[in-house]
């Protein structure tokens, strides 16, 4: 007896659809994702303060506290006003101890312990049309420090 079976047809998936599905689901997630937003830099401004206030609670610095850094734009370094000069960065370094030592030398004299913690202010102000590369420079040479200095950094002078 012969016996006739039955052909079986290829077993396929059906991608016809494959396209559209794909572009739902791109969709779909598009409209539910949420992404993030940068806020940007939060910074707390003070309140304002009439000009008699003001002036009552200006602190005066002097060089025993604050060492001002100007940098012209020719690269040369003034130190508190003075004539500017051209520095290496081994003499650079050198000025920045002698600052920071000299403010150390008066915390040990400060006979109130709060004040014997004061750490030498380092303003930097650069000239607008300065290249970039000098205030580099000096920052650089000044965060090598940072544990025994503050830094405060102006781009006008």
């Amino acid at each position: 007896m012969n016996v006739t079976r039955k052909r079986r047809r290829k077993v396929e998936i059906p991608t016809a659809s494959t396209g559209d599905i794909a572009f739902l689901l791109i969709v779909f997630f598009m409209a539910t994702t949420k992404f993030d937003v940068k806020e940007g830099v939060k910074v707390q401004l003070t309140k304002a303060v009439d000009q008699a206030q003001q002036k009552a609670s200006e602190i005066k610095l002097t060089e025993n506290e604050m060492t001002r850094i100007d940098i012209m734009q020719n690269g040369q370094l003034s130190f508190n006003g003075a004539t500017p000069v051209t520095l290496s960065d081994t003499d650079l370094d050198k000025k920045i101890l002698e600052k920071i030592e000299m403010r150390d030398a008066l915390n040990k004299r400060e006979t109130d312990p709060t004040l014997r913690s004061t750490k030498m202010l380092f303003l930097v102000k650069t000239d607008p049309e300065a290249n970039y590369e000098y205030m580099v420079r000096v920052v650089e040479r000044l965060v090598t420090h940072r544990d025994r200095a503050l830094i405060s950094i102006s781009t006008s002078i």
